[in-house]
């Protein structure tokens, strides 16, 4: 019975100088990585909002010094002589040599719609463009920039247009831009393995794409421009698992004076990578100390019941000499 009750008694106290000396360093352990988690993650995200800040005021810049060149060749000709094919194939090299290949073509459309001149590489001379609705909404706009679209070309692309008036008449100066070119631009902001980027309009139809691998799933696109629509912040970071469990975060911002919503998007995992190696090496060395402080704490409960062991040993000793 005094063994059974020697073995029980060195147990609680085993549990209660483990329990003390662990106990502590795990509460620190969580709060610490807890903070730290906390604080990576705020500087890791702002980092990331620079990132596409930095990119939405390029894009914009772009976006509005293109519309700024057409605005000054509208400005400084008259619709008689950019009507002249061969003025305005002129206008358009000296663009070309400027920004090449920012512009793909130029041409002068009258109040019904018709393209009177053209510049470029398409077969688009007398192009009726009445009822595009590019058209109807440039002739409704002093200066206007379009959604992309496949148009009469057949294939993706955007334009600038500016809206003038020669004797009491509307006319249009329009010019097409590069969609390598300016992809190229949100290209710059897939700075990283798993990031992507891309833009959606209004419609919530791509302007830029993702990569395949990497879209997001309709549902959540669609939530995209819908907080959009209630939500005007500069930046706007959400975290949402795609449709393969990755946990992605998402940037979003306006462009084009809203028209347009720039995304971008990149797996947490990365994003928060530093965290994450940190929080591998504070557990590594969370374990290492508890282990330490469990056989200190064990050879501590062996020594201390050992000597009340010895020392009841003793007294019990005492106590029958004295009998």
């Amino acid at each position: 019975m005094a063994e059974a009750s020697h073995g029980s008694q060195a147990r609680y106290w085993i549990l209660l100088i483990v329990g003390a000396a662990i106990t502590p360093l795990l509460l620190v352990s969580v709060v610490f990585l807890q903070q730290f988690y906390r604080a990576h993650q705020e500087r890791a995200t702002t980092h990331l909002e620079e990132l596409v800040a930095k990119h939405k005021q390029n894009i914009d810049g772009f976006l509005g010094a293109r519309l700024g060149d057409i605005r000054i060749l509208a400005g400084s000709f008259s619709f008689e002589e950019l009507g002249e094919e061969e003025f305005l194939q002129e206008r358009l090299g000296a663009l070309q040599r400027v920004y090449e290949p920012v512009f793909v073509d130029l041409g002068v459309i009258d109040a019904s719609g018709t393209q009177v001149a053209y510049a470029g590489p398409f077969l688009l001379e007398r192009a009726d463009y009445s009822d595009a609705s590019w058209f109807q909404s440039a002739m409704q706009h002093e200066y206007f920039i379009s959604d992309v679209f496949p148009g009469l070309r057949g294939f993706p692309h955007f334009i600038v247009a500016v809206r003038s008036t020669w004797k009491g008449k509307p006319w249009i100066l329009r010019a097409t831009i590069d969609l390598v070119a300016f992809n190229d631009l949100v290209e710059d902001l897939r700075n990283s393995q798993t990031g992507s980027a891309f833009i959606l309009n209004r419609a919530g139809e791509f302007q830029i794409e993702p990569p395949a691998d990497l879209m997001p799933d309709p549902e959540f696109l669609e939530e995209l421009r819908a907080a959009d629509a209630g939500d005007r912040r500069e930046i706007r970071v959400m975290q949402r698992r795609d449709q393969k469990g990755r946990r992605n975060l998402y940037l979003a911002t306006t462009l084009k004076e809203g028209s347009w919503l720039l995304v971008y998007q990149q797996e947490a995992s990365e994003a928060f990578a530093e965290f994450h190696s940190a929080r591998d090496v504070s557990l590594l060395a969370v374990f290492l100390g508890a282990l330490a402080s469990v056989g200190v704490a064990l050879l501590f409960a062996r020594r201390t019941i050992s000597a009340n062991s010895k020392a009841e040993q003793r007294t019990q000793m005492i106590s029958q000499q004295m009998d």
